[in-house]
């Protein structure tokens, strides 16, 4: 007879994306990964996989987590004020006392350079479907008057997803709250040149 499980499989996905959001694929030992779950090598193999499978479930875990943002840039009254919507989160939690919340799963994943192509493309398409929600954000405000630079949508969304990872390590270099806004209020700036 089995036993019940004695936790939250939600709960463990947050802590332990939280724990490669700040220490990547490569730096997350499994000693750390059973330090911050609290439990033993063989449940959390049982329940989740190896430590690529938990991986990829945090990616998920975690992009989840913007859903919520991505449903307020929906109901903003133009595309500008979305973009504003999503930055303003992000600054949000670039000023998180927490080093998780400084970093981006999907961004570290990027640039930790993991060769695993089962690791390499989940990521990639997640930071496609980031930059897919800055372009449709920058082609309603063009539609909708709020952004008069009328370069292609997909161009704009490059600039927007650069300086949105840019906040992250700007974030951890402890730039603070009012030099992260500076840059933002900077790059949407480009938005206005007609």
């Amino acid at each position: 007879m089995s036993r019940e499980k004695q936790f939250s499989e939600a709960e463990v996905l947050e802590s332990v994306a939280d724990l490669f959001a700040s220490h990547g694929y490569q730096g997350t030992s499994l000693a750390r990964l059973l330090d911050a779950t609290g439990l033993g090598k063989q449940s959390l193999y049982n329940s989740f996989g190896d430590k690529r499978a938990l991986y990829l479930k945090s990616v998920e875990c975690s992009v989840a987590r913007y859903r919520a943002v991505e449903a307020r840039m929906q109901t903003a009254p133009t595309g500008r004020a979305a973009l504003a919507l999503f930055f303003d989160h992000v600054i949000g939690k670039c000023d998180s006392i927490d080093p998780a919340d400084k970093s981006c799963i999907v961004a570290a994943g990027l640039l930790e350079g993991v060769e695993d192509p089962l690791i390499v493309q989940p990521l990639r398409a997640k930071w496609a479907g980031s930059h897919e929600m800055l372009r449709a954000a920058v082609e309603r405000g063009q539609k909708d008057g709020s952004i008069r630079n009328h370069a292609a949508s997909a161009a704009l969304a490059d600039l927007l997803l650069a300086v949105t990872a840019g906040l992250r390590v700007n974030a951890r270099a402890e730039f603070g709250k009012a030099r992260l806004q500076q840059a933002v209020d900077l790059a949407l700036s480009v938005l206005d040149d007609a």
